[in-house]
């Protein structure tokens, strides 16, 4: 993928983008925080705060079908469009920092290079924080890129749906045992997740490329 300079973008249209990224960062951490306890006693707040497989697995046989794939892709696509647009304002800066804040490393600059053949598999398939930034910065469509995010985001919560569906048995022991240990369960998330913020803004802070100022600290499991 070949380098581009970043535009000059007004600070009012970044904050317009940085700021919901900020508050979906904040909610993925609320959300996996107090997974133990959601899953049992709302599991679709859990899924409006955040959808990572392991949720939407664990919520398949407790949440009715239409709330689950509507809250369950409303949550998956939110920040998507947004971290698009970051890429296409701010090309390579934009890539530098989500290594920087996420890594990527080797795989991140294989991907970059051989993005224009492979990126509407990726945005169909994997459309994480990298891949939107990389897709964004590699000045694909937006029709392109929002239809392809939509439709394989759809088809990713129907087969984990179905997948719960088939191993229901499982997962409903899973979540007795959940149900069963909720408070050390809650307590163990809790600090957890505390450490793995606070090494990740550490990491932030010592990495020369995740210093951006226009772009937010976002931590976005996915």
């Amino acid at each position: 993928m070949e380098k581009r300079r970043p535009r000059r973008v007004g600070r009012r249209r970044v904050l317009l983008v940085t700021v919901p990224l900020a508050v979906v960062a904040a909610s993925a951490v609320i959300g996996n925080a107090l997974a133990p306890t959601l899953v049992v006693t709302h599991p679709l707040l859990l899924l409006a705060l955040n959808t990572t497989t392991r949720h939407l697995v664990l919520t398949s046989t407790s949440v009715d079908f239409v709330p689950y794939l509507v809250v369950g892709l409303g949550r998956r696509l939110l920040e998507d469009p947004f971290l698009f647009l970051l890429g296409r304002w701010y090309g390579d800066e934009a890539i530098a920092w989500v290594d920087g804040k996420l890594g990527g490393g080797r795989a991140l600059r294989w991907v970059q290079r051989h993005f224009r053949r492979v990126g509407w598999l990726l945005v169909a398939v994997a459309p994480g924080g990298v891949v939107c930034v990389l897709a964004g910065a590699s000045r694909m469509p937006t029709a392109l890129f929002l239809v392809l995010n939509v439709v394989g985001t759809v088809v990713t919560i129907l087969v984990l749906r179905r997948f719960g569906d088939v191993f229901a048995g499982p997962v409903d022991a899973s979540l007795a045992f959940v149900a069963d240990n909720v408070a050390v369960l809650t307590v163990a998330s809790v600090i957890l997740t505390a450490a793995f913020v606070v090494h990740r803004r550490r990491r932030g802070r010592e990495s020369p490329s995740a210093r951006r100022p226009a772009l937010p600290e976002e931590d976005r499991p996915r």
